[in-house]
């Protein structure tokens, strides 16, 4: 890299220098910028010559400093304006309109299974970021599991939440309220479970993941946001529910989920988050347009690159209340990914 370019790097950095370091895994690889040419006629530039990138827009401020850092250290490369929209992102890198796609959530079957038709191999997905611990921003975040301030219960394990909102549970499904440890009148109360519809990015991550795959119990009820969820459970003292973290009130706790060793509890913290100690802690990913038998686009690789390097994940660190770094562990398994 250049003196020239160095120097252009440092002050994309400058910003947001500070804030960051403090969160940051010590041991992330440094970003060493290498020559990359865009390919020939590259179908994500616009009319202007500009890069193309589109997607979720509460990436917008990781992506202007992403935009910056690397232009700063490959002159020459510009941006054009983000493309707004989640459900956009997979279309247009479908048909190559942009370099990448950010997304605060996993894609889900339907758009896997449109892109992998149209392109003859699934896109590449990158985990750039862990989601934020704040949903009183708009931004993609963790997930809360609720129960009324009525209800005595106050700690379950992953599993036993599991357990209480799918079907074919090899333990056994959990219906009953003194199932989970509650007596007196609560023994023989049914459990309510609420959430959103299973097509949404909450409702596909918790069956792909917490669920293991298992559908939703019959008697689960689809709200189409966390405040029509929540609305529900206050009205509910035997309800429960999964939501956006951080919407504890004076009529709904969040419980804490305990590990399965019983040893620790976790709320969803950022420490915990980043720790992976915290089960309902999401990704935000960006993705990739991969070919049958074609290396991955020499820019689109370089631009992952510096993400998941230092300054890459100090700028995601910057963010007040923002998305939470990587692991050098998990920067790590996403470069692999790369070659």
């Amino acid at each position: 890299m250049s003196v020239y370019s160095r120097t252009l790097l440092a002050a994309a950095l400058s910003c947001c220098a500070g804030a960051a370091m403090a969160e940051l895994d010590p041991g992330l690889p440094e970003y060493q910028a290498r020559s990359v040419q865009l390919p020939a006629q590259a179908s994500y530039l616009d009319e202007q010559g500009a890069i193309r990138i589109g997607g979720a827009e509460h990436v917008q401020f990781v992506i202007n400093r992403f935009n910056a850092l690397f232009a700063s250290s490959h002159p020459g490369l510009r941006f054009a304006g983000h493309i707004k929209g989640t459900t956009a992102t997979m279309p247009l890198l479908t048909y190559g309109r942009m370099l990448f796609g950010p997304m605060g959530r996993g894609a889900n079957a339907a758009e896997l299974e449109a892109y992998e038709k149209a392109v003859g191999a699934p896109p590449l997905e990158i985990r750039i970021a862990h989601t934020s611990d704040d949903a009183q921003q708009e931004m993609s975040y963790s997930i809360g599991i609720y129960v009324n301030r009525a209800n005595p219960v106050e700690r379950l394990s992953a599993r036993q939440v599991a357990r209480i909102f799918s079907n074919g549970n090899p333990e056994g499904d959990l219906s009953h309220w003194g199932q989970l440890g509650a007596g007196g009148d609560w023994k023989e109360r049914a459990i309510h479970p609420f959430g959103t519809p299973e097509y949404t990015g909450m409702g596909t991550y918790m069956q792909a993941g917490p669920l293991q795959g298992r559908t939703f119990t019959p008697a689960y009820e689809q709200w189409g946001s966390t405040e029509t969820i929540l609305k529900r459970l206050e009205q509910d003292p035997a309800g429960i529910a999964f939501a956006a973290i951080g919407h504890e009130n004076a009529a709904l706790k969040q419980l804490a989920i305990v590990s399965e060793d019983g040893r620790s509890e976790s709320r969803g913290s950022r420490q915990e988050v980043a720790a992976g100690s915290y089960p309902y802690g999401r990704y935000v990913y960006f993705y990739l347009r991969r070919e049958p038998g074609k290396a991955l686009d020499p820019v689109a690789k370089e631009y992952l690159r510096l993400v998941l390097s230092r300054q890459g994940q100090e700028i995601i660190a910057s963010q007040a209340g923002g998305y939470i770094p990587l692991s050098t562990a998990e920067v790590l398994v996403e470069l692999r990914k790369l070659d």
